[in-house]
């Protein structure tokens, strides 16, 4: 019985050989499997390089918004950077402003949506681009300014000759003829103590500029005026004398550069810098002060800004004709009213409408503002402006101002405007006559009270 327990199994060997039989296929499966992971594996790799793709592809898709797959813009969530004055001035193309009609500009900057919100009035703006007598002109630049905020409410010009890209009402490139009158008078006004009284005197005609009409001396001949009269039918000889034996280089410079000459003046749009050069010769101080000479330069935006100084009490605003910049429906500018400089004392101010206002009433611009129509004007507000003229005789030209203001007598609502015009063989509408319809057209859409023209 013993002996039968001591025995093997009958099956051992083949049990033991089968165990190792299936050790040996599990290695051999093993193996194979390595190599098919292996050989899968540029697969995966494939696969892993596709998903990220497209779920990189998917947060672009989202960023960019429902339909508007390939344009850059920003989520709701995004903040756009806020731009400064000279950034501004970087983004905005000038032609736009060329006879604008719209108070807004819509533009893409950059793949994002601009909107330019201007200071604009819209039925000034077009009713001074539907009124410009542009058949016998050359050039045309109208400038309607708001005196106490230097907001530009009009901007219109017209250019002959195929020079539509060009905007006159920024070119500093016309003499500014007697509209220099108005910085002499000032100087003489603070510096010497005169008054729309003081008495003055010349010889010869008003219009000339002779050296002898300049000599110290008075006989039977003379001419009596007072400085409102000289300055009202604009007497280059009364003034060429005020020039040469009153003010001086050094007095005409500080307030040539006091009323902006000669100095940068920012604006957003690029504006070219007024030019008022003085030498050391007692005659050129005669020219400059009565405005006798091609060599004085001024644009009409800032003429505007000189009349506008005269009835806003001698404080000259910065000008302006962006209010406020959008960048898809964000905030990124918005404009600071400023003062750009204070060239004389609000007395001086008040001086100077006494002589700005005998100008429209009785001297050089009264033409314009007669008859029963003009007359409704003169009673429903205080106006006032200076009026110049110059030739340019190789050009066949003749250059005609007029920088003036208007206020409502009751509800002191105010404008200061300048036209300039360059004649061509036949004179057109006139300066003056264009700043009437303007101070019509103007309180007619903001002021019920206004009268008729």
């Amino acid at each position: 019985m013993a002996k039968l327990r001591k025995r093997k199994p009958k099956y051992s060997l083949y049990t033991s050989n089968n165990s190792a039989w299936r050790k040996y296929q599990r290695k051999l499966k093993q193996k194979t499997a390595k190599k098919k992971a292996l050989g899968r594996l540029p697969v995966y790799v494939l696969v892993l390089c596709i998903c990220a793709v497209l779920i990189k592809a998917g947060f672009y898709l989202l960023e960019q918004g429902p339909g508007r797959a390939g344009t850059q813009s920003p989520s709701e969530d995004t903040q756009i950077e806020k731009i400064g004055f000279s950034g501004l001035k970087q983004i905005i193309d000038p032609q736009d402003f060329i006879n604008l009609k719209e108070p807004v500009i819509h533009k893409q900057i950059k793949g994002l949506g601009y909107g330019f919100h201007t200071s604009l009035d819209p039925k000034l703006q077009k009713s001074i681009i539907a009124m410009m007598d542009r058949r016998w002109s050359r050039h045309i630049g109208i400038v309607v300014m708001e005196p106490q905020t230097g907001r530009i409410l009009a901007m219109a010009s017209y250019n002959k000759n195929g020079h539509e890209d060009k905007n006159p009402c920024l070119s500093a490139a016309i003499p500014a003829a007697s509209l220099f009158k108005i910085v002499s008078a000032a100087a003489a006004i603070e510096t010497c103590g005169f008054d729309p009284d003081t008495q003055l005197s010349y010889n010869g005609r008003k219009y000339t500029l002779y050296r002898s009409q300049l000599e110290k001396k008075e006989n039977k001949y003379t001419n009596h005026v007072t400085l409102e009269k000289a300055f009202a039918e604009s007497v280059n000889p009364a003034f060429g004398k005020i020039g040469m034996h009153y003010l001086g280089k050094t007095i005409l410079e500080k307030y040539a550069a006091s009323f902006g000459f000669n100095r940068k003046i920012d604006f957003s749009l690029p504006l070219e810098t007024s030019i008022a050069r003085i030498s050391d010769k007692s005659y050129n101080w005669a020219e400059i002060a009565c405005g006798f000479n091609d060599t004085t330069l001024i644009s009409p935006l800032h003429a505007a800004m000189m009349a506008a100084a005269i009835v806003n009490r001698g404080q000259m605003m910065k000008p302006f004709i962006i209010e406020r910049v959008s960048a898809e429906d964000q905030l990124v500018y918005k404009n600071k009213t400023e003062e750009f400089d204070s060239p004389i004392a609000p007395e001086t101010a008040r001086k100077l409408r006494v002589l700005m206002n005998s100008s429209v009433v009785s001297g050089t611009a009264s033409g314009s503002f007669r008859g029963g129509k003009s007359r409704t004007i003169l009673e429903n507000f205080d106006v006032g402006g200076k009026t110049g003229s110059i030739n340019n005789n190789a050009e066949h030209i003749k250059f005609d101002w007029f920088a003036g203001y208007a206020e409502h007598k009751k509800t002191s609502g105010k404008i200061a405007v300048s036209i300039l015009i360059a004649h061509e063989k036949y004179i057109g509408t006139r300066a003056p006559e264009y700043f009437r319809k303007i101070v019509y057209q103007y309180f007619q859409n903001n002021i019920k009270t206004a009268g008729s023209s």
